[in-house]
């Protein structure tokens, strides 16, 4: 009977570790598959919060990306746009995110059709093979749209929402205001008093704007406030004149407008070249990030800016009922932020700290991170120094 109950005991510790995950460096979680996992923990025992991610660039599968995928038989390597990803060490982010720039529809849309019409359609066999490196899905610029409109957006959500591990957010319509701000349960570690860390997701909003043909319209950036007032809440938009060096007078009138309504930061891209970055009310603005999987063929379009942002909260009894409220935020359009305001959450103070990973890709060059000299280059066009400086980060 000892024996029988020793065992029982070591199965049950066994099962914690896996349920609860206590691990030395961070690494992604199946969110939606495991959120649900998450429970309130003693304060005595916990002393920070902390969460590293990957912010990329423009990626698409379709066009010449799929066609390099294309074996000689036919059929395709649905992995092979992704295969040298592993080389930017995923295992050290808690999440990545991407600028998707394609519809994930079933359509069949040849090749010639794409670069003729320049319509992107991007095959759903290949998701699998993507949500092993990004979990978070920016749906709004100037190509979710290609499939019919609101038809092709619709079955993108429908086979994110099919992949385990992935969120996403945003819409190529601005003006359909609730789909601009997104509740994200965001991976994150909670670390313990003894070093040992506890795998989670703290609710942080996700909001995004597409202003590639048209400026904004009243009530539209606004609409994120109500999201800054009680959460830390990551900014993206699509904007600016494609295959420019520079960001100009209208990208940085909208930029500004945006980080006047109180996120953490704010990444811009559409250009398909890097672009410079500017600190406006101590807040970082990456005005483009570049592409990061994409079929274009020369240099400025075959590099990219990876913004890899650290994350770090006090652990307190507000923090653990945001983490008690992440189950909630799992689900496009959920009603996550209700909850918090109800709960009367108050907004967390959150200190962030930024790198920048150069990559390289392009038609017929499998993504991969740069090499010192690309790193360097990236560096000087974002003027890197500079606004590290601004913001007092070394």
């Amino acid at each position: 009977m000892l024996f029988c109950v020793l065992i029982a005991a070591a199965a049950i510790t066994l099962l914690g570790y896996y349920y609860y995950g206590f691990h030395s460096k961070p690494h992604s979680i199946q969110m939606k598959a495991s959120i649900n996992n998450v429970s309130p923990v003693p304060k005595n025992n916990y002393i920070s919060v902390e969460g590293r991610y990957l912010l990329n660039g423009t990626i698409t599968w379709a066009r010449a990306v799929e066609k390099d995928a294309r074996n000689k038989d036919g059929s395709y390597n649905y992995d092979q746009p992704f295969s040298q990803l592993d080389s930017f060490n995923r295992s050290a982010y808690d999440a990545w995110s991407t600028d998707f720039e394609c519809p994930i529809t079933n359509n069949i849309v040849p090749y010639q059709t794409q670069v003729d019409n320049l319509i992107f359609n991007c095959r759903p066999e290949f998701l699998p093979f993507a949500a092993k490196y990004f979990n978070l899905y920016d749906l709004a610029n100037n190509h979710t749209d290609n499939q019919g409109g609101q038809i092709g957006l619709t079955e993108t959500r429908q086979h994110l929402d099919k992949t385990p591990g992935v969120q996403y957010f945003g819409s190529f319509d601005p003006s359909v205001l609730k789909d601009i701000c997104e509740v994200i349960s965001l991976p994150i570690r909670i670390q313990k008093s003894d070093n040992t860390e506890l795998n989670s997701a703290l609710p942080v909003a996700f909001c995004a704007w597409h202003y590639f043909y048209r400026k904004p319209l009243p009530s539209e950036i606004e609409t994120m406030q109500r999201y800054a007032k009680i959460m830390p809440v990551f900014a993206f938009v699509e904007m600016g004149v494609e295959y420019h060096s520079t960001a100009d007078s209208t990208q940085v009138d909208i930029a500004h407008k945006i980080i006047d309504q109180g996120p953490e930061f704010l990444i811009a891209n559409n250009p398909h070249w890097v672009q410079n970055t500017e600190v406006y009310k101590n807040k970082l603005i990456v005005y483009s990030t570049g592409n990061f999987i994409f079929d274009q063929i020369d240099k400025e379009t075959k590099r990219s800016a990876s913004i890899d942002v650290k994350a770090t909260l006090k652990y307190d009894d507000n923090i653990a009922k945001w983490i008690a409220l992440a189950p909630s935020c799992t689900s496009f359009h959920d009603t996550c932020l209700e909850q918090a305001e109800s709960q009367g959450l108050t907004k967390p103070t959150i200190h962030l700290s930024f790198a920048v990973v150069a990559g390289e890709g392009g038609a017929g060059k499998i993504t991969h991170k740069a090499d010192a000299l690309t790193q360097t280059e990236v560096e000087q066009r974002l003027n890197w120094a500079d606004s590290m400086n601004k913001l007092n980060q070394p």
